[in-house]
């Protein structure tokens, strides 16, 4: 368990090292993220990608909130999520690896 936890975070850290290096060296090379994603949304595989990834982010927020204990926690956690992407899921995955862990070794999981 500890050695997948430390996988996804390194995972986790390896994107926001990509987010930020993006991020700071776009504006000099093509444009404001907000130019580039005009761009992206122009290529039909930009749109698709960019559809994929907020189906995953819904995908990820609906196991927040069949696994957190309360709708508060869950919403605070899916939240940010649609904005922070998965550098907020991995930081959510590894801390709370082990309760999935258990959860989902139920054999009435989520009924319980």
């Amino acid at each position: 368990m500890t050695i997948v936890r430390a996988a996804i975070g390194l995972l986790g850290f390896a994107l926001l090292g990509l987010i930020l290096w993006a991020a700071t060296s776009m504006q000099e090379l093509h444009g404001s993220f907000f130019d580039q994603l005009a761009v992206v949304t122009t290529l039909p595989w930009g749109v698709t990608a960019l559809v994929d990834l907020y189906i995953g982010f819904v995908l990820i927020a609906v196991i927040m909130f069949l696994t957190e204990r309360s709708w508060l926690v869950a919403a605070l956690w899916a939240a940010p999520m649609f904005i922070l992407g998965n550098v907020w899921a991995a930081i959510w995955v590894v801390i709370r690896l082990p309760h999935l862990a258990k959860q989902l070794s139920k054999p009435d999981w989520p009924a319980s």
